[in-house]
């Protein structure tokens, strides 16, 4: 195998978590990286954990989550350890981590039609958003936070919407790395996919993941990441059938009322 393969298949599989962490590397400390990233995301905070200098500063955050919030930390270095370090308030989401290398993305043959995308805007749509969170059962984020969110460079929430009725019927929220906290890595990564479950036989979530790859592939970042239960395997056909591969990077959350059926095994609701 020649050496240009081998460099590419390294290249094609590398992570923020597995890339700039060897050996010889200090722990946690990225050269021009913003420090202690922690996005209000209204539903609970989206921790980069690669920007905090050490697990007692994760767990700190945690430890301030209020009631009703979800609190997740992706690109964690040595998760398992800081599981140690705090075992009655942490544990491993049972979910994966999927990337799309978006020089790889492949632009759709055809579009479907009977909906359309757009950024959300304003208080009406935000509170679409938010009715459809309930229906999939989700957390719900504060109104106040989406639009303000969506007024910077970091967020980019996207609404799908009915060419007949108007209503909004999916939604999706992407992350600039790059904008968030000068990554390095120049990544991006989407959260919060949700689809009218009455209206989901119509491609709307596979169109939204296209809209986010398509939006992040023109600001020229290099990969979309996304994190998905690992059980799901409706989306994460579709997510591989996009070019979405898994990655070995981890979500660590709370172990609150919110999540409980998580961390204990139970039913999920």
């Amino acid at each position: 195998m020649s050496q240009r393969v081998k460099a590419y298949r390294l290249e094609r599989y590398r992570t923020p978590s597995l890339n700039s962490w060897g050996e010889e590397a200090p722990r946690f400390k990225r050269e021009g990286m913003k420090q202690n990233v922690a996005l209000d995301c209204g539903w609970g905070k989206l921790i980069f954990g690669q920007t905090f200098p050490d697990h007692d500063s994760l767990i700190r955050i945690f430890t301030e989550e209020e009631k009703g919030e979800r609190n997740l930390a992706v690109y964690v270095q040595d998760h398992h350890v800081l599981l140690t370090r705090a075992p009655d308030l942490l544990f491993v989401d049972p979910s994966d981590t999927y990337r799309l290398w978006l020089h790889h993305y492949r632009y759709p043959k055809r579009r479907f039609s009977g909906f359309e995308i757009r950024m959300m805007q304003g208080e009406a749509d935000a509170e679409q958003v938010n009715r459809i969170y309930r229906k999939c059962g989700m957390v719900e984020a504060a109104v106040d936070t989406m639009i303000e969110n969506q007024k910077t460079p970091v967020f980019q929430y996207f609404v799908a919407v009915d060419k007949k009725d108007g209503a909004v019927i999916g939604t999706i929220m992407g992350v600039d790395h790059r904008m968030a906290f000068d990554d390095p890595d120049n990544g991006a990564s989407f959260w919060s996919l949700a689809v009218d479950p009455d209206r989901r036989a119509r491609g709307v979530g596979r169109a939204l993941v296209r809209c986010v790859a398509e939006y992040f592939l023109a600001k020229g970042r290099d990969y979309l990441d996304l994190s998905v239960l690992h059980d799901n395997k409706k989306a994460v056909q579709l997510y591989k059938a996009l070019g979405f591969r898994r990655i070995p990077v981890y979500v660590v959350k709370r172990k609150n009322e919110i999540n409980e059926d998580y961390y204990t095994g139970g039913p999920r609701g």
